[in-house]
């Protein structure tokens, strides 16, 4: 008997695509758990229409994914059976005709403790017919004794998805390349944009010692990127079952819940200490009533740091953003 299908997917005000990650999840998962926290964009009504999803409540008032995903675990733990551990969120589907693959097959055969790699499959800003790639990331894991034992990094935004075991070793670990994650976050640009500026603004409100340097180059790494083009099959596995995902897709939502949450952010801590942020865009600011706070020196080191972007890994660059991030 194949062991169960177990997706692990934390929400929090995703109703803009959750509709089609639950059509499509449903078309292979046993169960999806969902961790919604304190959503108010319809997400959880969403949840309850599919009967394959188990929702639970994160009552945390702030971000952090490392809790919210031992969360998920642990609802995972009371589920009998084997069990396959996914860990995808809710903008993020499985590309292909995946099912149909020799990776598959593996992991359907695999051996408790095994872990399973596989690529990022980035689409574009505002473009679906193109993506960016990022390095193999842990999305799946066959359950253990010692998996429950694993820990996460302390980390409340950028986290590892999977716990490490405790005996961990590369002999359990497999790295696939017969299917990727397409993720889908960028090419709704709006909300791409807002979340990117509460993550980084929810970074400061963490640590307000990060360097200016490195936030940007962080955030805008994207500009580096090579693209390719959409495999035409890149749906298969979902266009066979007769679902169009595009169809379950609210491209016009701009993400309030994320503005919300910056603009609460400024009113709490006040907006000057987020001034070494390069996120001051006109239009947004206007629309939100909101004044550019940097200094003649931030708005002239942004400058810097937006044209040399391209070439940020050019020895001279490297050791000026060095300098830099002693003083700023």
């Amino acid at each position: 008997m194949e062991p169960l299908k177990v997706v692990l997917t934390p929400v929090r005000n995703e109703a803009w695509v959750l509709r089609a990650f639950l059509e499509a999840t449903s078309l292979w998962a046993d169960y999806i758990i969902i961790a919604d926290q304190m959503s108010t964009d319809g997400s959880r009504e969403i949840a309850k229409e599919y009967p394959k999803v188990i929702l639970i409540d994160n009552n945390r008032k702030e971000m952090h994914m490392a809790a919210t995903r031992r969360l998920l675990f642990e609802e995972a733990k009371k589920i009998e059976g084997e069990k396959l551990l996914f860990a995808l969120d809710a903008d993020e589907f499985l590309s292909g005709d995946f099912v149909n693959t020799e990776d598959w097959e593996k992991i359907l055969k695999s051996k408790p403790d095994d872990s399973f790699c596989w690529r990022w499959m980035n689409l574009k800003r505002n473009d679906i017919t193109k993506y960016s790639t990022f390095q193999h990331y842990y999305w799946c894991v066959h359950e253990s004794e010692t998996l429950w034992n694993g820990t996460f990094p302390d980390n409340f935004i950028h986290e590892w998805r999977l716990p490490w075991p405790p005996n961990a070793d590369d002999s359990h670990t497999f790295i696939l390349d017969g299917f990727c994650s397409i993720h889908l976050a960028r090419v709704n640009q709006l909300r791409q944009k807002n979340k990117e500026r509460f993550y980084q603004v929810s970074t400061i409100a963490q640590n307000s010692k990060l360097s200016m340097v490195s936030l940007y180059r962080q955030y805008h790494s994207e500009e580096e990127l090579d693209y390719f083009d959409v495999p035409q099959d890149a749906y298969r596995f979902y266009e066979r079952n007769g679902l169009d995902i595009w169809k379950y897709i609210d491209m016009d939502d701009e993400g309030a819940y994320y503005t919300n949450e910056i603009l609460g952010y400024f009113r709490k801590d006040g907006i000057k200490k987020y001034a070494m942020l390069d996120l001051w865009d006109e239009e947004w600011m206007k629309r939100n009533g909101v004044e550019d706070p940097r200094t003649g020196a931030q708005k002239l080191l942004h400058k810097y740091l937006q044209s040399t972007m391209h070439s940020s890994d050019k020895f001279l660059i490297r050791v000026i953003d060095k300098v830099l991030k002693w003083f700023v």
